[in-house]
């Protein structure tokens, strides 16, 4: 399990409005038959247009200053071992994402408990990744990639008479440019823009900064410990506690779709912290880590 937070991105080039960010995560229903589309959905609802997506978070933002995010954008990526063992299912993968939420909300220290129906978000499942340039596996193949790029502009100089050379020679020198490149997938160069093999499901959350009713700031840059503060006499935390979020994220996936039964073939709580182990095995789960 993968897990990462981020803030909206705001500056010259980013629109404040949730607008750009809802047209990218629609990318994938696009010239696809509405029964195969993956719809916007949140903690009562299956189905949400994107248009009430970007009407409701960009009207959900009294009191933030104009440099203020407005939202925060949460991706929660399975492992591949992980969608095989509840068989990619969108509907478990729905349920999970509520069950995340709740504990997104208990993450939150305040004075009053902040439970999911307090949170304003909207979620998607994605079921395609493509490389991108700053991918490792992209940055590992870059410099054989730029000599076969300057390779093939040498043959075409020699094609066009502008330069001497031997186009057999130059083309098996790009041959083995492409056999020493570390990183292939189906006999291909791994490059920014090519679609990754195997399961890649994952999902989307966009939560605002404000509770639903608009009232008070959910804020994730504040941590507990640097916010604590003396009230009647005890000391409270306030803030968000991003470890403990990540922590029990992964212990929440493995209740809701009885991961631990399924990979150890004997159901059974897990540990949530470090190696997932389940009770009476001593098989790690894969993929640990929160990544953020």
């Amino acid at each position: 399990m993968y897990l990462t937070i981020s803030a909206q991105k705001m500056g010259s080039t980013y629109n404040s409005s949730v607008g750009n960010y809802v047209d990218y995560l629609e990318k994938e229903n696009q010239d696809r038959l509405p029964e195969q589309r993956e719809e916007f959905f949140d903690q009562e609802n299956d189905s949400v247009r994107p248009q009430t997506v970007i009407e409701k978070i960009d009207a959900n933002t009294a009191k933030l200053r104009q440099k203020d995010p407005k939202f925060y954008s949460i991706v929660v990526s399975p492992n591949q071992r992980e969608l095989k063992a509840i068989g990619n299912d969108p509907n478990m993968l729905r349920e999970y994402t509520r069950k995340l939420m709740e504990d997104y909300a208990k993450s939150f220290h305040r004075n009053q408990e902040v439970k999911a129906e307090n949170l304003k978000y909207y979620a998607k499942i994605e079921h395609e990744r493509t490389y991108r340039g700053f991918d490792k596996q992209v940055q590992e193949n870059a410099p054989y990639r730029g000599e076969i790029a300057r390779l093939r502009n040498e043959i075409r100089k020699v094609e066009r008479g502008e330069s001497i050379g031997n186009v057999n020679e130059l083309e098996k020198k790009i041959k083995e440019q492409e056999r020493l490149a570390p990183l292939k997938q189906n006999g291909q160069l791994v490059a920014a823009g090519m679609q990754k093999e195997g399961p890649q499901t994952h999902i989307h959350i966009i939560v605002s900064r404000r509770d639903v009713t608009n009232t008070y700031t959910l804020s994730l840059m504040s941590k507990p410990k640097a916010s604590e503060v003396e009230l009647n006499g005890k000391t409270v935390k306030r803030g968000f506690d991003r470890d403990s979020f990540y922590q029990t994220a992964e212990k929440t996936f493995e209740v809701q779709t009885e991961l631990c039964g399924i990979l150890c073939g004997e159901k059974g709580p897990c540990q949530g912290t470090g190696e997932v182990l389940c009770q009476g095995h001593g098989t790690a789960h894969e993929g640990k880590g929160h990544g953020v």
